[in-house]
C-alpha cells in the first residue's frame, strides 16, 4: 500500500466517524441538556480534545521552539473560537445544512492562506470551485440558514481553515507526535482560560453540577471518537497534503445526509428538521455542488 493511499484512507475513516459526532453533538445542544450552552459545550469539547495526550509515551515529546509554542497558541484560538460558533450554528439549524457551508468556507480559506503561508499555488479549478460553493451556499442557505446562522457557520469555516494551515507549519517544524502534543495542550489551556470571565465559569460549573451522569458520559464518548477522527486527521496532513486532506470533507458530507436520514427516523424530535421532503432536493444539490466544487479544488491539477 502506497503512502498516498495510507493517509487518504485515514482521511477518509477520519470524515466517517466525524459525521456521526456532529451530529451527536447536535443531539447534545437541542436537548435542553445543561452541557447545550455553546460555551459550556466547547469548554468540553477542547479539554477533553487534550485528554488524548496522556496516551503518548512519558519521555517522547520534546520542548517547543518559540515558533512552534507560538504556532500552537494561534491553533488553540482558532480552533476554540471556531467550535464556539460552530455550536451556535448547530444550536439554531440544522447539521446537515451548516455543515457543508462551513466545509466549503474552511476549503476556501485553506488554500488562500497555503498561497501566502505554504506558498502553494492556488488550483487551477479554484474560480469554478469558488462559484460551485456560492450556488451550492445559497441552495442550502436560501430555505434554511438565517443571516445570523450563515454568518456563524462563515466564521466558523474561516477559523477552522486557518487552525489546519497553521497545524501544517507546525508539523513543517516539528516531528507529529510533538506539534500534535503541544497544539493539543495549547488548545487545553485555552479552554481553562475561558473561565476566567465570571458568566463562562458560572455556566460550566452549573453544568458539572446538574448534568446527569447519562450525558457526560455520552460528551466523553463522543468526544473519544472525536479525539479518534482529530489524530487520524492530522496524522493525514502530516503525511499528505493539507488541501486535500481538507478537501475530503466532502465524504463528511455525504456521510452526514445518511446519518441525519436515519436520526429523523430514530429521534424525530431532534433530527425532524434535517430531512424533509419539501426541502430536501434544495438540501441534495447544495451539498452536491459543494461537494463537486471541493473535487475540483483540488482534484483537478
Amino acid at each position: 500500500m502506497s503512502e498516498m493511499t495510507i493517509w487518504i484512507t485515514l482521511a477518509a475513516l477520519a470524515q466517517l466517524i466525524t459525521a456521526f459526532t456532529i451530529l451527536v453533538d447536535k443531539y447534545v445542544l437541542v436537548s435542553r441538556f445543561y452541557a447545550g450552552k455553546p460555551i459550556v459545550y466547547t469548554f468540553y469539547v477542547s479539554v477533553l480534545s487534550g485528554f488524548v495526550v496522556v496516551l503518548l509515551p512519558f519521555g517522547v515529546v520534546s520542548w517547543p521552539t518559540r515558533e512552534v509554542a507560538g504556532l500552537s497558541l494561534h491553533v488553540a484560538a482558532a480552533f476554540i473560537a471556531g467550535l464556539y460558533f460552530l455550536y451556535a450554528a448547530l444550536k439554531k439549524g440544522h447539521a446537515s445544512d451548516a455543515i457543508p457551508v462551513v466545509g466549503a468556507t474552511t476549503a476556501i480559506t485553506t488554500s488562500l492562506l497555503a498561497l501566502f503561508f505554504l506558498e502553494q499555488d492556488l488550483p487551477l479549478a479554484f474560480v469554478p470551485a469558488f462559484a460551485l460553493f456560492v450556488v451550492g451556499t445559497f441552495l442550502i442557505s436560501h430555505f434554511h440558514l438565517s443571516i445570523r446562522e450563515l454568518s456563524l457557520v462563515g466564521f466558523a469555516g474561516v477559523l477552522f481553515g486557518a487552525s489546519a494551515v497553521l497545524m501544517k507549519l507546525i508539523f513543517l517544524q516539528a516531528s507529529f507526535i510533538d506539534g500534535f502534543f503541544w497544539s493539543r495542550a495549547a488548545i487545553v489551556v485555552g479552554a481553562l482560560l475561558l473561565l476566567l470571565w465570571p458568566p463562562n465559569r458560572e455556566a460550566v460549573f452549573h453544568s458539572v453540577r446538574r448534568s446527569r451522569a447519562s450525558t457526560k458520559l455520552l460528551i466523553i464518548g463522543n468526544k473519544t471518537l472525536a479525539g479518534v477522527a482529530s489524530v487520524l486527521t492530522l496524522l493525514a496532513i502530516s503525511l499528505g497534503s493539507v488541501s486535500i486532506v481538507n478537501a475530503m470533507t466532502g465524504l463528511q458530507f455525504a456521510f452526514l445526509l445518511l446519518f441525519a436520514y436515519l436520526g429523523a427516523h430514530w429521534l424525530p424530535a431532534v433530527f425532524k428538521g434535517e430531512i424533509h421532503r419539501h426541502h430536501f432536493p434544495h438540501k441534495l444539490y447544495g451539498t452536491i455542488c459543494i461537494m463537486l466544487g471541493i473535487i475540483a479544488l483540488f482534484v483537478v491539477q
